[in-house]
Parts: structure tokens; C-alpha cells; sequence
């Protein structure tokens, strides 16, 4: 009896979740399991344990490394740039069916983080990057062998659905392990990746085919891919909230690493020192990593039914097009025809445009993090250090976009400035600072609108990431097809301003968000939870359908020995 009166009085602290509403949810499963298998209910207590068990020299290994990895987006894509022309000539086929690869490389690019992230939050980041990985060594090994155009497109879609999802994922590993109040600095380093890769890969391109032809690029991004699948599958904890909660839940099978086990034993061994005991549920844990669901891409498409989301992901998607859909693509042939550049000449011209983009990863994130901090002052919200704020009635629409606005001017001069010095045929000087420019001025707007995409999705940042994967691609698939067609038809200076046009009339779009957007988020979160609490409802009737089928002991009862039961009528 005295062991019975303690189950009941037992307390459990479950691992704090992406926000409360999904720690509720939890318990509410846990407690209708209870009832379902007729345990004593247990009282659960809210956990005080911090956001993320990782100390911040972990979390910064964890931010560097998912960087490196989502190099291998741009650098599949960017590579090869400088020797288009080279490429063409081998494959006897024209520049244009040759810059038809990149479209299809973008489509593919768009599509595969769909699948990829949805099984990334259900099953783990770590399996998800080994998949990605050995994918795209697959694909490389076959582009640097192939011999036909035919070949070269169907073996550029498998490599862009190996390396586009560790764009989605990086961004989800931040959203693991960061609270809103420091997500801004560790999404800048985080995606500086995935924005420096466009202008260093055609550098690294260049100089490999100059010397040592173009299938060399593809034997390069085997070998770096190799070195990233043996960096994950040995160190790379296991960051999913769904997997391990805050780190603290032991991760088991393929989530499990060398630095992974580590850290919890470490936190263990803390809590155990200071007296203290963290219970999660073990159990549901365990029901969840073993039952693999398949992911549904249409999870990805059902982000762009909401209003605000819808809005940001067009804004991220086609401001991000002006630096990796027109410029980039356009530079290797203007600059070819204005200025007579070599491969490796026209690889080193992509610097500026990294540097830009460094630059502001480096230093946009900071001031996205104090215009946090700024805020929360002046509405009197306490930020504790570690613990994941609240921001049902806090305007993070307008913390992250009064940054954007900046970035948003910038960007759009640099590409008028781009264009026109192309057009006039200036020193190299001049669309090398607009390169630096648009670098910075896109990257800026990209990364904290991107950030803001996770904050509305805080509790499946991969699959929201993959959102902006599926549209930005859609967009610079366009973009790239008709940058140069569209050139040579007007020129450069004209095409430019065109599309700098665009930007000019997307500038309401920053306001209207952050005037609208916190009334648009209650809406949309009310309706989440609705639906939720519908589903919760089917799950408990449909147990209490399934325990009335049962016996006591558990087992299912036949009709005829229900029957027998009976006794005679």
C-alpha cells in the first residue's frame, strides 16, 4: 500500500520542449496513456531544467560544424560555374542547355528537403545528415565519370537532393539547441555556409579546372563530403527535441555519438552532485524513436496556408534570388565578354561577394540579438539566460524586421549598382564593391527573415526551413533561366534595375508584417490548437474503443469466448 501511495505521489519532470504548448500537449498524452492501461496518474510537475543541456563551447562546435556541412549545397551548385563554357565543349552542347543543369539542379534542390526534414524531426538530425551524405558522394563519384548530357542532368538531381536538405537542417539544429533570445547570433553563423558557399565555390572551381580540369571539382566535393560523414557519424550529437528533449534523454542507435554520449553523461553526473533528479518520460521516448514514421512532404506545403508564413517565405525567396539567381549566374559570361576573365579569374571575382556575406553573418546576428534584448527591456519581459521565452504575446515580427530593413536598402542599391556598372563597362572595381553589397544586404535579409520563419515553427524548424528551401529554389530556378536571355535582350544596366524594381515594391511587405503579423500569429496558433485538441480527442475515444475490445489481462477476447462468458442465457 505504502508503494502504491508513493506511484501516485510521484513526481516527474519532463524535458522542456520547443515552447509550452507542446510540453501540455506531452503530458496530456502521457496522462491519457495512464488512464488507457489503468496506471495510478502521476503528477507531473513543470521542468525547470534549462532549454538545452549543451554548454556554450558545445553549442558553437555544433553551430560550426552544421555550417561546414551546409556548404555542400552552394558549392554542388557553384563549383562548376567557372567552366560552363569548358563543360559545354566537352558534352558537345550549347552554354544554354549547359546552364539548363542549374535549373534542374534547383528544382531538385527545392523538392528534396520536403522528405528530408520531415524525417529529420521526427527521427533525428544525425541520421537524416548521414543520408544526405553518402548520397551525395554517390552522385559526385558519377558526375566526375559521366560522358553524356544526359547523364550530367539526371546525376545533378540526385546530387542536389543529397546536399540541399543540410541547408533545412542546419537551420533546425540552431532552433534545437537556441532560445529566441540567442537564435539570431547562432543562425547568422549557422547559414554563413550556405551564403559564402556561392561566392567560394566558383573560386574553388576555378582554380581546379584550371589546373586540373572540371571533373576535378567533382572529385573535390566527394572527398569533402567523406570528411563531413566521418566528423557526423563519430562526433555530431543528436540535437532533435522529438529525440532526445533537451539533450538530456539518452539517444540510442544511430543518434548516438561519441560527444552525445558524453554530454549526458556529464549532465548526469551534475544533477546526481547536486541532489537533483530528471526524470523524463523514458517510455514515450522510447515508443517514439522506435516507430519510424515516413516523412510526408505535403507537411511542407501546408506552411504556406498560413498568412504570415506564406508572406515571409515570397519575401525570403525573392530577395534571396537577387544574389544566387541573377548575379551570380550571370557573372561568369559578362564578365567573360566585358572584362576577358580566365576561369580562375572569373572564380576569384565570387570573393567579394562571400566577404560581404560573412560580413554579415558575423555581425547582423549580434544586433538582431540586442534588438532582442532591446525590446524585452521596453516591454518589461525578463530573458533568463537558457530558458525559451514566451512570445505568444511579444512582436518578434517587428524585433527581426526593423534589422531587415537595412539590409533590405542596401541589397536592393547593389544590384541597381551592379547592373549599371556592367552596362557602362567600369574598372572591375565597381561590380566587385556591388558584389561585396549585395552579399551583405541579401545575406542580412535571408538570414533573419529565415530566423523568424523558425520562430513561428518552433517546433518543426526543419520542415519550415525546407519551406523556404522549396520556394527560394522554385524562385532562383527562374531566375537563372532567363537572367541572360533577358540581358542580351535589353542590357545588363536595365535587367537589373528591373529587378531591383521588385525589391523597391517589396518594401511595404517589411512593414505590413510587423504591423500585422503578431494578430496574424494568435490567429494561426489558435487554430493549431484547435486542431489539436480535436486530434487528442479522436486519439482518447479510439483507445477507450480498443480497452472495451480487451480483456483484463490485455489480451484481445474472441467473440465465441465472450459468449462462453456469458453463461447460459
Amino acid at each position: 500500500m505504502g508503494k502504491e501511495n508513493e506511484a501516485v505521489e510521484e513526481t516527474i519532470t519532463t524535458t522542456p520542449s520547443n515552447d509550452q504548448d507542446l510540453t501540455s500537449t506531452t503530458n496530456a498524452i502521457i496522462q491519457s496513456q495512464d488512464e488507457a492501461e489503468n496506471r495510478p496518474q502521476l503528477v507531473r510537475t513543470l521542468s525547470t531544467a534549462p532549454y538545452s543541456i549543451f554548454t556554450p563551447k558545445t553549442k558553437l562546435f555544433i553551430v560550426f560544424i552544421v555550417s561546414i556541412s551546409s556548404l555542400i549545397s552552394p558549392l554542388g551548385a557553384s563549383t562548376f560555374y567557372p567552366a560552363l563554357d569548358v563543360l559545354a565543349q566537352d558534352l558537345h552542347v550549347t552554354p544554354t542547355l549547359i546552364n539548363l543543369s542549374l535549373t534542374t539542379y534547383m528544382i531538385a534542390q527545392g523538392i528534396a528537403p520536403s522528405i528530408i526534414a520531415g524525417m529529420s524531426d521526427n527521427s533525428g538530425r544525425r541520421l537524416s545528415y548521414i543520408i544526405c551524405f553518402v548520397i551525395f558522394i554517390v552522385a559526385n563519384v558519377g558526375l566526375a565519370l559521366q560522358t553524356n548530357y544526359a547523364a550530367l542532368l539526371v546525376l545533378r538531381m540526385v546530387q542536389a537532393f543529397g546536399c540541399s536538405a543540410a541547408i533545412a537542417l542546419s537551420t533546425a539544429v540552431v532552433a534545437d539547441i537556441a532560445t529566441s533570445a540567442e537564435r539570431g547570433r547562432y543562425m547568422g553563423y549557422a547559414t554563413a555556409g550556405l551564403l559564402i558557399g556561392p561566392a567560394f565555390g566558383p573560386t574553388v572551381g576555378g582554380v581546379l579546372d584550371q589546373f586540373l580540369g572540371w571533373r576535378a571539382t567533382f572529385w573535390f566535393l566527394v572527398i569533402f563530403a567523406g570528411m563531413l560523414l566521418i566528423i557526423y557519424g563519430v562526433f555530431m550529437p543528436e540535437t532533435c527535441r522529438n529525440v532526445v528533449g533537451n539533450g538530456s534523454i539518452p539517444a540510442r542507435g544511430v543518434n548516438l555519438s561519441i560527444l552525445g554520449y558524453l554530454q549526458q553523461r556529464k549532465h548526469a553526473k551534475e544533477m546526481l552532485d547536486d541532489g537533483e533528479m530528471e526524470v523524463a518520460s523514458v517510455n514515450l521516448a522510447a515508443k517514439q524513436r522506435a516507430k519510424f514514421k515516413f516523412p510526408n512532404p505535403l507537411k511542407t506545403l501546408a506552411i504556406l496556408r498560413e498568412k504570415e508564413s506564406l508572406i515571409v517565405l515570397l519575401y525570403n525567396g525573392a530577395f534571396f534570388t537577387g544574389m544566387i539567381g541573377f548575379a551570380t549566374p550571370a557573372i561568369p559570361v559578362l564578365y567573360r565578354d566585358i572584362y576577358n576573365l580566365n576561369t580562375l579569374d572569373i572564380g576569384l571575382c565570387y570573393i567579394t561577394m562571400g566577404m560581404g556575406s560573412l560580413t554579415s553573418a558575423l555581425t547582423m546576428g549580434h544586433a538582431v540579438d540586442w534588438n532582442f534584448r532591446r525590446h524585452a527591456k521596453r516591454l518589461g519581459v525578463v530573458i533568463n539566460k537558457g530558458k525559451q521565452q514566451d512570445l505568444s504575446n511579444f512582436p518578434i515580427e517587428r524585433v527581426r524586421l526593423e534589422v531587415v530593413v537595412p539590409g533590405h536598402i542596401i541589397g536592393t542599391l547593389a544590384i541597381l549598382a551592379f547592373g549599371w556598372t556592367l552596362k557602362y563597362k567600369t574598372s572591375l572595381a565597381g561590380p566587385e564593391i556591388a558584389l561585396f553589397f549585395i552579399g551583405f544586404g541579401v545575406s542580412t535579409a535571408f538570414n533573419i527573415s529565415n530566423t523568424l520563419l523558425v520562430d513561428l515553427h518552433r517546433s518543426t524548424p526543419a520542415t519550415a526551413t525546407a519551406a523556404v528551401n522549396l520556394v527560394r529554389c522554385f524562385m532562383t530556378a527562374g531566375a537563372a533561366a532567363c537572367i541572360l536571355p533577358l540581358s542580351n535582350a535589353i542590357n545588363p544596366g536595365w535587367a537589373f534595375t528591373i529587378i531591383g524594381l521588385v525589391y523597391v515594391c517589396l518594401t511595404p511587405v517589411l512593414f505590413l508584417l510587423m504591423s500585422k503579423g503578431q494578430k496574424w500569429r494568435t490567429e494561426t496558433n489558435a487554430l493549431r490548437e484547435k486542431k489539436r485538441t480535436a486530434k487528442l480527442a479522436r486519439e482518447a475515444i479510439e483507445r477507450d474503443t480498443e480497452s472495451q475490445e480487451e480483456g483484463d489481462d490485455g489480451l484481445s477476447v474472441e467473440p465465441h469466448e465472450k459468449e462462453k462468458d456469458k453463461g447460459p442465457q
